[in-house]
């Protein structure tokens, strides 16, 4: 896939929305996810969106086959879309294409991919590693 982030804006009178984002994935844009400090081994992320006042972010999360997650707690309520691939969770249950999984304030869990996966986070603050 190729990415993009394309801004449209149309007159005032027309059906499209001003200010549209259009994102696709391109191998060449994934970034080592940080839990912290903590580089997270075989986790990437592509930032997209946030809203004006930072109330919300939206990113892609790519888990490489068979990489394990540390275990964190959430600070805000999280959602997260399975795109493609496997997305496991702590307790073993795994979640399919389509699937989505939110997390509460305060909840805690580890993922993992035995084949790898492609997932879309939207939370409103970050995770935190707990010992």
């Amino acid at each position: 896939m190729n990415s993009s982030s394309n801004n449209e804006t149309a007159s005032p009178d027309s059906h499209v929305f001003v200010a549209r984002r259009c994102y696709e994935i391109n191998n060449n844009d994934w970034l080592p996810l940080t839990i912290g400090d903590a580089e997270i081994p075989g986790y990437f992320w592509i930032p997209l969106s946030s809203d004006d006042k930072n109330r919300w972010s939206s990113y892609w999360m790519k888990i490489e086959p068979g990489a394990q997650g540390p275990q964190h707690r959430h600070e805000a309520t999280e959602l997260i879309l399975v795109y493609e691939g496997t997305f496991t969770d702590s307790d073993g249950k795994d979640f399919a294409p389509g699937n989505v999984m939110t997390y509460a304030t305060g909840s805690s869990h580890s993922s993992s991919s035995r084949d790898g996966c492609v997932v879309l986070v939207v939370a409103r603050e970050g995770s935190h590693l707990l010992d």
